[in-house]
């Protein structure tokens, strides 16, 4: 009887061993899942921040070439610049399991991606037409009157992309959501600074003017919310603000040049030295604002 005894407990206490070691392996899948759901969400949104930014960084440098502003340094950067957009999109484009099930989501995910390969084919041979031939009009307006239809194209695509990563958990959607529209909110001030001196070169050289002037008009309103909501938090644009100080430091110098470019952009007319000083604090901004990108996800990845 005490044999038998014995066998069951060594039975049972196998049996437990097992049960543990299956939990345990259970929970260890479901972190590794979460994981990669994070990672795969995180390089998306990555390659959503850079390629709004770029369509922008690219419209901005095509100007400043056919100005004769320090021309030989713009047509490299211009070409470098579409040579990572076009290098980011081919690999977006080679993701046919993560279109696919994009696709499952929306119906119009396929044509859109069609509309942007369209668009961005006759954009990348501007970028390069004029990245050769400074004097090249019909490559300066192609690209002035396509780059926001690029912008929304390529914020739809990476906006359905997210979508399709979404949990059914309600919870884990809800906290997914919650971080995407930070970073996702965190990454835009970059864009807009490319896009607002885009606009006042536009009406510097009269291209497009009256379009111009009413989009600048707009980004110059959004961008003083979002940069006030990255630090205090904005209902509407669905932000917490934020209370650590590494971010609060470099939101407060991101948020200086902000101003500064805001004042020259703001000026009828821009003498060459501000011109010079404009784009400088353009470019120092998107750097500054960078390191902001950074510390907000390092903050909320942990």
């Amino acid at each position: 009887m005490l044999k038998k005894i014995s066998i069951i407990l060594l039975v049972l206490g196998v049996s437990s061993i097992y049960a543990k070691n299956s939990i345990m392996s259970g929970l260890t899948n479901i972190v590794d899942k979460a994981e990669a759901t994070k990672a795969e969400d995180k390089k998306v949104l990555n390659y959503a921040f850079k390629q709004r930014m770029r369509t922008q960084w690219i419209a901005r440098d095509a100007i400043l070439i056919s100005i004769g502003f320090n021309q030989n340094f713009y047509q490299q950067e211009i070409l470098k610049i579409a040579n990572d957009f076009n290098e980011n999109f081919n690999k977006l484009l080679a993701s046919k399991k993560d279109i696919d099930k994009a696709i499952k989501e929306d119906k119009n995910f396929a044509k859109k991606i069609e509309d942007v390969k369209s668009t961005w084919i006759k954009f990348y041979d501007s970028v390069k037409k004029l990245s050769k031939n400074p004097k090249d009009r019909d490559s300066l307006e192609f690209i002035s009157k396509n780059n926001i239809k690029l912008l929304d194209d390529i914020a739809y695509i990476f906006t359905h992309f997210i979508k399709s990563y979404q949990s059914s958990d309600k919870l884990e959607a809800s906290m997914a959501h919650i971080k995407t529209m930070l970073y996702t909110q965190v990454g835009k001030p970059r864009m807009y600074i490319n896009k607002i001196v885009k606009d006042r070169l536009l009406i510097r050289e009269n291209i497009n003017k009256k379009d111009a002037q009413k989009d600048l008009d707009k980004s110059i309103k959004t961008m003083d919310k979002l940069m006030k909501a990255l630090k205090d938090g904005d209902k509407d644009l669905e932000l917490n603000g934020t209370e650590d100080r590494d971010i609060l430091e470099k939101l407060s110098i991101s948020q200086k040049i902000w101003d500064r470019v805001k004042s020259l952009v703001l000026k009828k007319k821009l003498t060459d030295k501000e011109l010079n000083s404009m784009i400088k604090d353009n470019e120092e901004f998107i750097k500054v604002q960078g390191e902001v990108v950074k510390l907000t996800q390092a903050s909320n990845d942990n």
